[in-house]
């Protein structure tokens, strides 16, 4: 049994643009990627609305990914490959910061993991994925800064990986378009992400 775990913010999540609700488990891309894999392979999704790579703030606490990554895979272990998808909430205008700085956030959750790793036998595999720029919105968290940023993460997440020996994925590759808010998915997108990721996830643990 391979076990995948999903890491990422409200798109990992199923966030439902417009209402605020949750995608089913059939409609959001982590459990879509469990039906497509099928037997052999358990999919754990660990999406959280509002989750940054490192940074935090009062009005979202217990949302820093660098916090839980560790805890979290640890209660999952052994896992063979862990999906790392986030930086859209750290674009938001309240965290002051830039589009390498948010690299150096996913950086540090990457090295959370390999350094646990290290001395150890069984070591999961890690891809970055990085996420589909947002669109301009309503939103009074994002700004136009906050676009040009969420542009830029791509080739910064590409470098990461190829530093680290990690896999890379852009998502915008696969998801064209965004749903209403121009933040968050819908259904078609989620499908669409979950056929890529899926075809990577095949090459990698087969």
């Amino acid at each position: 049994m391979k076990t995948i775990l999903c890491f990422g913010d409200s798109n990992t999540y199923g966030y439902i643009p417009g209402s605020g609700e949750r995608y089913p488990r059939d409609v959001r891309w982590p459990g879509r990627l469990q039906k497509l894999l099928g037997e052999g392979y358990y999919v754990v999704e660990e999406g959280l609305n509002g989750r940054t790579t490192a940074f935090g703030d009062d009005i979202e606490p217990y949302r820093k990914g660098l916090d839980y990554i560790l805890p979290c895979v640890m209660s999952h272990s052994p896992v063979d490959l862990i999906i790392i998808m986030l930086g859209t909430n750290d674009i938001k205008e309240r965290y002051h910061v830039c589009a390498e700085e948010i690299g150096y956030g996913m950086e540090e959750v990457v090295m959370k993991i390999t350094g646990y790793f290290q001395f150890r036998e069984q070591k999961p595999q890690i891809m970055i994925v990085a996420p589909v720029p947002i669109g301009e919105t309503d939103s009074v968290e994002f700004t136009a800064q906050s676009i040009e940023k969420s542009r830029r993460l791509a080739p910064i997440y590409q470098e990461l990986a190829e530093r680290f020996g990690c896999h890379f994925l852009d998502a915008a590759d696969y998801v064209k378009g965004l749903g209403c808010d121009k933040i968050h998915y819908d259904p078609q997108h989620h499908a669409a992400l979950c056929e890529g990721i899926g075809n990577r996830v095949k090459e990698i643990l087969k």
